[in-house]
């Protein structure tokens, strides 16, 4: 009875034993499974916010980056702020007993999913590109052999960077030869100095020759010419100028080539000398007013045909002051002085003083000038008006600008010679009035093309004009014009001007003018002017060493008269140019130039053609210290 007691109570223990163990496995079976079915939900939940749109990105971004997720009997709550039970009467759970409650479980699964934010766009669609047409200002020093007095083998194009600053001065020195057709010969000489405290200095001098087909078709000018730049400060310099110039002409209009009169009866003699002195004011500043003036004195004399002297000096100061905000008070004053010698020693001066005070407004991206130019001259006193207005139209690369403003020209014997050679001493020099009354539109199409069209009416006083003189024999002294001033004269005006470029290696550059008189007050035409002229100049650089330009030129015929003292016009011409350069190696360069290529002699002024198509090539040897 003991031992059936004892197996008992052992038989009970174990059977206890093995109910317990039994237990325990199902519930470690039960707990994988349920940590296997929480796997598979988070990575469905996963799955599902993915595929979602950015409407249920945003919303689960609104969400913070926690959540606490409960299965089956369990409910989503902040475990650091929810109560158990008020959460769970709240969502009408019922608590279930203490002894079917399994083992609490808690997963954290993160909200944060990182995502880029939408671009904010202002007004995109009705914004423009905008070209960039502002202007940096550049000073260069250009030596004076690219500087030609006479002879322009080259077009200059400044690049624009800075040389580096040297220690010591910099001296260059350049010898030009040329030969060519016509017996032309060429010859010219010039000097660069910078020196220690940055003075430049350049001198140039030059001689050229040439003799046509024709009796007396005869040319020799002879140039000296001194450029120096010296500074006083940072601010402040001088720029300075000197020159000589001679030339001679013989006057072989209408004149047979049996002639045996001496080379000094048809001799057309000019000299010119003068100097120019410029202060230049880059900053001049005090607490109220930006005060900027630029004076410059001229002064020239001219002697011409029959012991003729002309003596004209001229003093300009433009000044203005820059007030804060976007004012400017301009403040100019001009005074020119001309004394006329002519044959019978007998004196004529002229003279001009204008003072012109104006306000210049640059607001609403515009500018507005308003101003009075009162002048007074040699016999009377006058008040003309100055008005100006631009404006860049909105949303375009167009500028407008309207002006009206008055011209006064104090003609020179120097200054008619250049327009033309062949003209008398002039009986008497007059000072020319220009009222303008203009239209312009500037166009800025690119960086690489702008171009501009102007329209303006223009009243003359005192225009000059140039006809040939029928009161002598041409045979025995040659043609001659005589300058003619027109008392009044009303024209309208046509400018056209382009401007190609691509960086520095392409230029192309055209201008065209176009003047229609309207009305004319005692002549009966517009002697030797131009109706129609039209210029364009080319530039190529297609290498270092290579540089090639061009030049094109149409021009319709001025009006003359014959002996007969009829009215005529000249043909109508074309005239083309070209020249290159070519660097050999550091000191020579040759250079060729041809010019009137079609071979056509055609006449600026009646009765003296111009020669066939003129060659001339050289070299440039070039050393420096």
């Amino acid at each position: 009875m003991k031992y059936f007691l004892k197996y008992s109570f052992l038989f009970i223990c174990i059977f206890c034993f093995l109910t317990a163990g039994k237990s325990q496995q199902n519930k470690k079976t039960k707990a994988k499974i349920a940590a296997s079915k929480k796997a598979g939900t988070s990575k469905k939940k996963k799955t599902v916010k993915s595929s979602k749109g950015k409407k249920k990105a945003k919303k689960s971004n609104a969400k913070k980056n926690n959540r606490v997720v409960r299965k089956k009997n369990t409910a989503t709550f902040n475990i650091e702020t929810a109560d158990l039970s008020k959460l769970l009467q709240s969502n009408n759970i019922t608590a279930p007993k203490l002894d079917t409650v399994p083992e609490k479980e808690v997963s954290i699964i993160s909200a944060f999913k990182p995502q880029l934010k939408n671009i904010a766009k202002l007004n995109f669609t009705k914004a423009t590109n905008k070209t960039d047409t502002s202007t940096t200002v550049l000073n260069y020093q250009v030596p004076t052999q690219n500087l030609s007095f006479q002879y322009r083998p080259i077009s200059l194009i400044p690049r624009s960077y800075k040389e580096k600053e040297t220690s010591f001065p910099v001296n260059t020195t350049n010898l030009k030869v040329g030969f060519g057709n016509y017996n032309n010969q060429f010859f010219e000489a010039s000097y660069n100095a910078i020196d220690v405290n940055n003075h430049s200095h350049a001198f140039d001098a030059s001689f050229e020759t040439s003799n046509g087909m024709q009796y007396l078709q005869q040319f020799n000018h002879k140039n000296f010419a001194y450029i120096g730049n010296i500074k006083l400060n940072d601010n402040h310099s001088l720029q300075t100028e000197a020159f000589f110039q001679n030339t001679q002409r013989y006057r072989f209009g209408l004149v047979p080539d049996n002639s045996s009169l001496s080379l000094s009866a048809y001799s057309q003699a000019f000299t010119n000398f003068g100097t120019s002195i410029k202060w230049v004011n880059e900053n001049s500043k005090n607490k109220l007013l930006n005060i900027l003036f630029n004076p410059i004195l001229k002064f020239e004399n001219f002697k011409g045909l029959t012991n003729t002297n002309n003596l004209w000096v001229e003093m300009f100061n433009p000044m203005s002051f820059k007030l804060k905000g976007t004012g400017k008070i301009n403040l100019d004053f001009n005074y020119n002085y001309n004394k006329y010698t002519y044959t019978n020693y007998a004196n004529q001066t002229n003279s001009i003083f204008t003072v012109q005070p104006s306000i210049e407004l640059n607001k609403w991206n515009s500018s507005i000038k308003v101003g009075v130019k009162p002048s007074f001259t040699t016999n009377e006193f006058a008040l003309f008006p100055l008005v100006q207005f631009s404006k860049k139209l909105n949303d375009t690369n167009y500028l407008l600008v309207a002006n009206w403003q008055t011209i006064l020209t104090n003609n020179n014997y120097a200054s008619l010679s250049m327009i033309n050679p062949w003209i008398a001493a002039p009986n008497s020099l007059k000072i020319t009035t220009q009222e303008k009354k203009a239209l312009d539109l500037f166009i800025n199409a690119s960086k690489s093309l702008q171009y501009s069209f102007g329209l303006s009416l223009n009243d003359y006083r005192n225009i000059p004009f140039f006809n040939r003189i029928n009161n002598v024999k041409p045979q025995l002294s040659g043609l001659q014009f005589q300058p003619i001033f027109e008392y009044r004269a009303i024209t309208l005006e046509f400018i056209s001007s382009m401007r190609y470029q691509i960086s520095d290696q392409f230029l192309l550059k055209g201008i065209a003018k176009y003047i229609q008189f309207n009305s004319i007050k005692e002549n009966t035409n517009a002697w030797g002017i131009l109706p129609l002229n039209l210029n364009g100049d080319l530039s190529w650089y297609p290498s270092k060493k290579w540089s090639i330009d061009g030049s094109i030129q149409y021009w319709s015929g001025a009006s003359f008269q014959n002996e007969a003292e009829n009215a005529y016009d000249l043909k109508n011409t074309l005239v083309l140019n070209t020249s290159f350069n070519y660097q050999l190696n550091t000191h020579l360069k040759a250079w060729a130039k041809a010019e009137n290529l079609l071979d056509k002699k055609y006449q600026r002024w009646a009765e003296y053609p111009s020669l066939g198509v003129q060659l001339i090539a050289g070299i440039v040897y070039s050393f420096h210290k």
